[in-house]
């Protein structure tokens, strides 16, 4: 049976009723272009080691509180990339991935709804993205703790 590759409209995360703005950020052009661009980022190792060192080099310099809850996660998001990347880890769905690779994306971007230089503000969307994306694919997340955990 062949995979159909989701649209950048399938790896929208759905609004959530309860958050601020959540619209406003999810129909951004800045987070759009990274629901589009993770296919090719998924496709192409040389881009998502790029991605995965920008991610980890901004996790050194970001402000925890606005990821209190989704850190781990967050976390969790970047090491399923590197495995992924480095093709020790497949047990992914393509859809999931790209959801993954779309808030890794946004994440890095310092140009999204908020950008990264207002302080504090600045990683609220930012923490808004990985939350959504998070209600996608913590199955994904929990399987692959689980997997990092059984090789230890």
């Amino acid at each position: 049976m062949k995979k159909r590759k989701p649209s950048a409209r399938a790896i929208k995360p759905a609004k959530p009723e309860t958050a601020p703005g959540g619209d406003e950020i999810t129909q951004s052009a800045a987070f759009r272009r990274a629901a589009i661009d993770a296919e090719s980022y998924a496709r192409d190792p040389k881009r998502l080691r790029q991605l995965l060192e920008d991610a980890v080099g901004k996790i050194g310099v970001i402000p925890r509180g606005p990821f209190a809850e989704t850190w781990p996660y967050l976390m969790a998001m970047i090491r399923l990339l590197r495995d992924y990347q480095r093709a020790e880890y497949r047990d992914v769905s393509e859809q999931n991935l790209q959801i993954i690779i779309a808030a890794i994306l946004y994440f890095v971007s310092p140009f999204d709804v908020i950008p990264d230089w207002v302080p504090v503000l600045g990683h609220i969307d930012d923490a808004f993205v990985i939350s959504l994306a998070l209600k996608s694919v913590r199955a994904d997340l929990d399987t692959f703790m689980a997997w990092e955990t059984a090789r230890i």
